[in-house]
């Protein structure tokens, strides 16, 4: 797209954005984390603009940093992605949702820099819901549920289905899910 353009669309959008930007501007610590996950790795007025006009996913993370009922106000000026579902207590920081459609994210606690894309259900089960830890990926269609714990450096794969704890630096695909990497090493364990 060429520039004159990108900066005529970028203008129209932040017109709609003030409220946002002003809110952004009070919290701006918190949004820049996840903020340089999604966009050109830097936290601006204008990566956050962008970054609301061409992620509805951003959107959702964004009105969930800001509380149910302050983003209430600003939802109807840019909707959120509404098959994006979070139900969480607290996210870490740096938190990056891509191509988040049909997501269900009902966890007890999700640590810092969570990486999530779509179809992804985290949700209750047999002993509560599940605590995700640090620099956790859960890739493609994963369903991670009940009571357990995901230790901090995991990679969920795609399509895995997860009803056990995993322990910190693990890989685990399938269903049921099985241990294929741990700390670096190739293995094939159960959980």
């Amino acid at each position: 797209m060429n520039p004159l353009t990108q900066c005529a669309i970028l203008t129209a959008s932040a017109c709609r954005m003030l409220p946002h930007i002003a809110l952004y501007l009070l919290h701006r610590k918190t949004i820049d984390a996840d903020l340089v996950k999604v966009q050109d790795q830097s936290g601006s007025v204008l990566n956050f603009v962008k970054a609301c006009t061409r992620e509805r996913s951003f959107r959702n993370l964004f009105y969930y940093r800001m509380g149910e009922y302050r983003s209430a106000f600003i939802k109807w000026l840019l909707p959120p992605e509404r098959t994006l579902h979070i139900w969480c207590p607290q996210i870490g920081t740096g938190a990056h949702f891509e191509h988040n459609y049909a997501t269900y994210l009902n966890a007890e606690s999700i640590g810092t820099d969570f990486y999530c894309l779509q179809l992804v259900t985290l949700g209750n089960g047999h002993g509560g819901r599940p605590t995700i830890g640090n620099r956790v990926s859960i890739c493609t269609g994963a369903v991670v549920f009940g009571g357990i714990s995901i230790g901090d450096d995991v990679v969920i794969g795609a399509g895995a289905v997860v009803n056990k704890d995993v322990p910190a630096g693990c890989t685990v695909v399938g269903n049921p899910a099985r241990i294929v990497r741990r700390n670096g090493e190739k293995v094939n364990l159960e959980l």
